[in-house]
């Protein structure tokens, strides 16, 4: 998969205190043209009963998954009212943080806007929940770990030191985005290994090839359950620090195939 133009994740006032406000325009304009792609695509292959013209497909293509997903959650983000999307559609859509302002800041500030207005899609709801479910389900697919697979228990008050970690999938390059990829492990010290100390940094090595990094703790989903390590995440681990492998008969190994 190629590299596509960075997904700028900020709001404008954000960017504007982060001294940002290039990377944030050109974000946006990447934003309008993925709008602007895929209502060109519905008016060309929606025939007023069936839409065709693999969409999903044509727009990942050209945009990735992020801005594509981006894109058609902040419409259903903001047409949440909207009975004709479905419940899955908005439970997914929910879950990815777009910043807006909130309605009290709108009152208080009337120069403050929301500037995702600037790219909802023209089409229609229904076909919209359609393009939404058929991305939703492509992403699915490409199996990667997620909160369902960390370890139980309140993430901020674990010790990663020395423990495998869940990158966030959105930490990866689209092109890097694997399941094999998120396993980290965290046995190079930093004062973000500890739930209380002030610093973030979190450094280590990727487990999958050994190669060395230095994340934040935020990057992070939480330590890895062991029952979802794959054997060759167990195998390495046996290599690397025998006394706290886990068992390899014990468990499912359902990632990183």
């Amino acid at each position: 998969m190629p590299d596509f133009k960075p997904l700028y994740r900020y709001s404008f006032n954000e960017a504007k205190r982060l001294n940002e406000l290039d990377e944030w325009q050109d974000s946006f304009a990447e934003n309008r043209r993925c709008r602007d792609f895929i209502d060109e695509q519905v008016r060309q292959n929606f025939d007023g009963m069936h839409l065709g013209g693999d969409i999903p497909q044509k727009t990942i293509a050209e945009f990735g998954f992020d801005r594509t997903r981006w894109v058609l959650a902040n419409h259903i983000q903001f047409h949440d009212y909207d009975g004709r999307f479905s419940p899955w559609n908005k439970a997914w859509a929910a879950d990815i943080y777009i910043p807006r302002p909130a309605e009290w800041e709108l009152k208080k500030d009337p120069s403050m806007r929301d500037d995702n207005t600037g790219f909802l899609l023209d089409s229609h709801s229904v076909l919209v929940d359609y393009l939404a479910g058929q991305v939703r389900q492509m992403y699915d697919r490409l199996n990667l770990y997620d909160q369902r697979h960390r370890e139980p228990g309140e993430v901020h008050e674990q010790d990663f030191t020395d423990k495998v970690l869940i990158l966030r999938d959105t930490v990866l390059k689209e092109s890097a985005r694997t399941p094999g990829n998120q396993l980290f492990l965290a046995n190079g010290g930093g004062f973000g290994c500890s739930p209380h100390a002030s610093g973030r940094a979190v450094m280590g090595e990727f487990l999958i090839d050994g190669e060395k990094a230095r994340f934040n703790r935020s990057d992070f989903i939480g330590i890895c359950d062991e029952n979802y390590l794959p054997d060759w995440a167990r195998e390495k681990l046996a290599e690397l620090c025998p006394a706290d492998a886990p068992d390899p008969s014990q468990g499912p190994t359902m990632k990183g195939m």
